[in-house]
């Protein structure tokens, strides 16, 4: 689904001049959910962001589908994120002055779908994550773990294959951070593909991968085994292959079913 070769990204002009990406080549299988571990500095971040078509590289490849991504074209660029792409960050970053359904309903809107069929996903997706009764609220009057539900609602109501996650439990107490990272588990059941920067063990432990950087390079990749764990960031591995026991994933038309109560 998502394979990058020898991409390569640096800010700042000559002495001071600093190589975020180094050379960086990965690939990624339609329906993984990976987390991205590393070091404040290690370019995880940057590649969160060039994953998003968020900025651009300065070399190297981009497919996404077997098709190159053009960082040359704006115009592609910008439906790329329109269409492809959710995006969940961690200080949720609502419209303070929308209330949550207009919130959620931006993405929609910036694909200029129908006002009814904006009404009806808006409403369903709502539902699905436990919030709908938060409709007509403003961010403000919510708490945190109600908006990081908003703000995931706003990220998958238009139904994207890929969902990008920078720190999505970082601003959260352990509790609510537990129940947000299993509603990206049950979306991953879904069919879709996720992938998430943090500092969290706990949190990349929920994930079947571990994409772990330094110095703007991919230091370590692999999978958790059953039953291994994760410390500093590393996947502690015993050797056996990894099973996946997830129920059969459901179809990619259905709507999101996150279950449990709501944050």
């Amino acid at each position: 689904m998502i394979e990058l070769k020898n991409v390569r990204k640096s800010f700042g002009k000559k002495e001071a001049q600093v190589e975020a990406l180094r050379g960086v080549t990965l690939t990624v299988r339609e329906g993984e959910m990976a987390a991205v571990m590393g070091k404040s500095g290690s370019g995880k971040s940057t590649l969160l962001n060039i994953l998003g078509g968020m900025m651009s590289m300065d070399s190297g490849t981009y497919s996404y589908q077997g098709q190159p991504v053009d960082f040359r074209s704006q115009k592609e660029l910008a439906r790329f994120r329109r269409d492809e792409v959710g995006f969940v960050v961690q200080y949720f970053a609502l419209a303070e002055d929308l209330n949550i359904f207009q919130n959620v309903a931006l993405p929609l809107k910036y694909q200029g779908r129908p006002r009814k069929e904006i009404r009806e996903m808006v409403t369903r997706t709502l539902e699905g994550l436990g919030i709908a009764d938060k409709a007509k609220a403003y961010p403000y009057e919510l708490s945190g773990g109600q908006q990081q539900r908003a703000a995931i609602a706003r990220a998958i109501v238009k139904e994207p294959q890929l969902i990008l996650a920078d720190e999505p439990t970082g601003a959260l107490d352990e509790a609510t951070g537990e129940e947000v990272q299993e509603i990206f588990h049950q979306l991953n059941e879904t069919g879709k593909t996720i992938l998430i920067v943090t500092h969290d063990a706990k949190v990349a432990g929920h994930c079947q991968r571990i994409i772990h950087m330094k110095d703007g390079l991919v230091q370590d990749d692999g999978l958790i085994p059953d039953g291994g764990t994760v410390q500093d960031g590393r996947s502690e591995r015993d050797g056996r292959p990894r099973q996946d026991n997830r129920p059969a994933k459901k179809s990619m038309a259905a709507p999101p079913i996150t279950g449990g109560k709501p944050i």
